[in-house]
């Protein structure tokens, strides 16, 4: 059993938590109320921060280990809420199987039901000035841009609901993309801020809409979050913006926002992916070209020897990268990954030789003997892992 470790509500390891409600927010997207089964407080959480889940998925001989962002502010202390949408297999691979813990979440997960939870986790969070008055104003214009596609929006729904709640006069625009009426959650709610709240703009972009939308009711305009458009919305380039979504909408906007003069410093996103993917010009065709193998250890400088077993790549450890995972990724290699921030397990190898230390403390550890996570941790020593 894994008791709070504190008066805060923080716990170690998991703990039970309690379907209280789930309801539709859209057609492919269901929000899921979850309460402590212990009914002892609930740990805060910065507004943007996820949950990690064991999931006992029927047909999986191991636990299924996922994260999902909380979708909504940390005002009400009674309960966690959790925005999923329903994953189908990928266009371009209709025979292959949908999202496996989404689809669990969707058709298995009913009120009442329990869940293994960890605690609240995560660097991508609505980051607050600190200017003594606590309005959260403070630092250049004080603008806040939250730019979402699809599913993405649920971090940015929990930083807007919780700059609404706390009271503060900062400008927010939040800028959402989606495909159409049919898979947009949250649009009311979020109109409904606007509308109320003098401080806080939105605007929806669909896709493909459907006969039924409306513009100017359900969204504002039709195809995709463009430069032009966020030019001619927002009142300047001075603020912080926040990106979250699919890698095309994530690396046109990062890349458009550095072109605009945006200080990348001030551009924070949420994304399972190698950062240098955002870069301009990666995911080009040369750029998807497996890198050169690296040269052997005698040709590096000091550092300790990384072994990438299964690939037959060796190089020295580059100071330049902070893991083993981001290593493997400057050479050419491609683990799987997904949380990159050592929650969902995604990345765990085996440790052939040598000794790592682990340079996230909010990872959470393999239990298996020899296992490690290679996106939180970097060689110790000489290594060898099963990559």
């Amino acid at each position: 059993m894994n008791e709070p470790k504190d008066s805060s509500g923080g716990w170690d390891g998991y703990r039970t938590f309690c379907v209280e409600r789930k309801e539709p927010e859209s057609r492919t997207v269901t929000s899921f109320y979850l309460t402590a089964k212990d009914a002892r407080p609930l740990a805060p959480y910065k507004p943007g921060q996820f949950l990690g889940f064991k999931l006992d998925v029927p047909g999986h001989d191991k636990p299924v280990l996922r994260t999902y962002t909380i979708s909504d502010s940390s005002g009400d202390a009674t309960h966690y809420r959790l925005s999923i949408k329903r994953e189908p297999p990928p266009p371009d691979q209709p025979d292959a199987p949908p999202g496996v813990s989404s689809n669990y979440f969707h058709d298995h997960v009913e009120v009442g039901g329990e869940l293994q939870v960890r605690a609240p986790s995560g660097d991508f969070f609505l980051l607050e000035d600190d200017d003594g008055d606590g309005d959260g104003e403070g630092g250049d214009s004080g603008l806040v841009v939250l730019l979402s596609g699809g599913v993405g929006l649920t971090p940015m729904v929990s930083m807007l609901n919780h700059i609404v709640s706390n009271g503060a006069k900062r400008p927010v625009w939040f800028v959402h993309g989606v495909r159409n009426g049919d898979e947009h959650a949250f649009g009311a709610h979020v109109r409904g801020l606007a509308e109320t709240h003098a401080n806080v703009h939105a605007h929806i972009a669909y896709l493909e809409p459907c006969p039924g939308d409306v513009e100017d009711r359900d969204y504002d305009s039709a195809g995709v979050i463009t430069m032009e458009l966020l030019q001619s919305l927002l009142p300047g380039k001075d603020g912080d913006f926040y990106l979250c979504g699919p890698p095309p909408f994530m690396k046109s906007l990062f890349n458009g926002l550095l072109d605009w003069g945006v200080v990348e410093s001030r551009i924070y996103y949420e994304f399972f992916g190698p950062a240098t993917v955002l870069k301009k010009g990666a995911g080009d065709k040369a750029d998807q070209e497996p890198a050169p193998a690296s040269p052997g250890p005698e040709a590096a400088a000091d550092g300790p020897v990384v072994t990438f077993k299964r690939s037959g790549v060796t190089v020295n450890w580059d100071p330049d990268q902070e893991t083993i995972l981001e290593l493997a990724e400057a050479n050419g290699l491609a683990p799987d990954f997904s949380c990159r921030s050592g929650v969902c397990h995604t990345c765990m190898c085996t440790l052939i030789e040598g000794e790592i230390e682990y340079v996230n403390d909010d990872a959470f550890l393999p239990e298996e003997e020899g296992q490690i996570l290679i996106c939180s941790s970097k060689p110790k020593t000489d290594i060898t892992v099963d990559v």
